[in-house]
C-alpha cells in the first residue's frame, strides 16, 4: 500500500507562469527555443497566458519525466530499480487531492502524442506504431467511459464510446498481426564467426 502524502507538500497546487519560469530557469532550460515554435504557429483563441502556463508546464513536465526516466535507467540492479520505481510512482505513492482519473486519461492522451510525433514524417506509418497509437487512444478512450458510468451517463453516449474502442482494437490487432508476418518473412542475416 503507498504512503499518503499531504497535496501541500507535493506542491499539486497551480503554479504561475512565473514560478514555472524559475522553475525551467534552475534547470537551464531554453524557454526561448520553445516559445519561438509555440508562437509562431497560428492561435485557434486569444487565451495567450493559458497557452503560455500550458507550454512552461508542458516544458517542465518533459524535463522532469526525462530525469525520471534517466534516474530508472541508471539504477545498478533490479532490486534498485524496483525500489526507485515505488519511490515515483502512482501505485507507491499517493498524493492526497490529486485526480487519479484525470490525470491517467492526461497521461494516455500524452502518450498518444508522444506516439504521433514518432511516425510524423514517416510515411507510409510503420505498422508497430499505428497500432501503438491506435491501442493508447483505446487506453484513453476506455478511461473515460470508466468515468462516464461512474457519472450514470446515458446509454447512447457510452454505445458510441464503445463502438470506437473496439473499432481502434481491431485495427490495432490487424495492424500488428501485419507488422508481425512481415518480421516473421524477413530473412535471418548471416552472421559470420570471426576467424580464430
Amino acid at each position: 500500500m503507498g504512503c499518503r502524502v499531504d497535496s501541500r507538500e507535493a506542491g499539486i497546487t497551480m503554479a504561475t507562469n512565473g514560478q514555472l519560469r524559475a522553475a525551467l530557469a534552475i534547470l537551464h532550460a531554453d524557454v526561448d527555443t520553445i516559445a519561438g515554435q509555440v508562437w509562431s504557429r497560428t492561435m485557434v483563441g486569444e487565451d495567450t497566458t493559458g497557452v503560455e502556463q500550458a507550454m512552461l508546464a508542458g516544458l517542465l513536465y518533459r524535463m522532469v519525466g526525462a530525469q525520471l526516466r534517466q534516474t530508472l535507467a541508471d539504477a545498478p540492479d533490479l532490486a534498485s530499480l524496483e525500489d526507485r520505481a515505488r519511490a515515483a510512482g502512482p501505485s507507491g505513492v499517493a498524493v492526497t487531492g490529486e485526480d487519479e482519473f484525470g490525470q491517467a486519461h492526461f497521461e494516455a492522451y500524452w502518450l498518444t502524442d508522444r506516439i504521433a510525433e514518432l511516425y510524423d514524417n514517416l510515411d507510409p506509418v510503420p505498422p508497430p506504431l499505428a497500432a501503438a497509437a491506435y491501442t493508447a487512444e483505446v487506453s484513453r478512450t476506455l478511461l473515460r467511459l470508466h468515468r462516464d458510468a461512474q457519472g450514470n451517463l446515458h446509454p447512447d453516449t457510452t454505445r458510441i464510446g464503445w463502438e470506437t474502442v473496439l473499432t481502434q482494437l481491431d485495427r490495432a490487432r490487424a495492424l500488428a498481426r501485419a507488422a508481425h508476418a512481415e518480421a516473421e518473412t524477413v530473412p535471418q542475416r548471416n552472421i559470420t564467426a570471426p576467424a580464430e
